[in-house]
């Protein structure tokens, strides 16, 4: 519950929002014994392109980063020298990923990344005439999951609550 205002005809004031807790970032690295670049693609956890992400490789030897961007196949690359590297990766919707790795006697590496979805900017609220049970409210949040397009009006019931998104 975020709010109590007795004077409103709906007095009682819950928000949520989709986290997306289960869709996670993982990767595949391999070594790229074929190119003298390092590739790095970058792919949604339903194996979608991942465009226009941006990408920063950090030496940790030497402190030097270099910035990419992830071009339309969701691919980009780069040369890397013998060393120690970090990836950083920040895409819009997506969590953001990072990975320590290794360059070793020149040989490159292929790193494919899955990003997982970042918790979602949209926030909901109910706004009930009486308290709402935990039970009650967990009901109302799987509905407005399962009905994004009208949650407003299949998942409100103007007798007892409705529920809005905060824009």
């Amino acid at each position: 519950m975020n709010n109590v205002n007795e004077n409103e005809k709906f007095p009682y004031e819950y928000w949520f929002q989709f986290e997306n807790i289960e869709d996670t970032c993982s990767y595949i690295q391999t070594k790229n014994l074929e190119s003298q670049n390092s590739v790095f693609k970058l792919l949604d956890n339903k194996g979608d392109t991942v465009m226009f992400a941006n990408i920063k490789v950090i030496n940790l030897e030497n402190e030097s980063e270099t910035n990419l961007i992830s071009e339309f196949n969701g691919q980009t690359g780069i040369q890397l020298e013998n060393g120690k590297y970090k990836i950083e990766v920040k895409a819009m919707n997506y969590d953001y990923f990072n990975l320590n790795f290794e360059i070793e006697n020149g040989e490159q590496v292929e790193l494919t990344i899955k990003l997982g979805l970042a918790p979602e900017l949209e926030v909901y609220q109910i706004d009930s005439k009486k308290e709402l049970t935990e039970t009650k409210i967990l009901e109302i949040i799987e509905c407005v999951r399962k009905n994004r397009n009208d949650f407003h009006k299949i998942c409100s019931d103007l007798k007892k609550y409705r529920i809005v998104m905060h824009i």
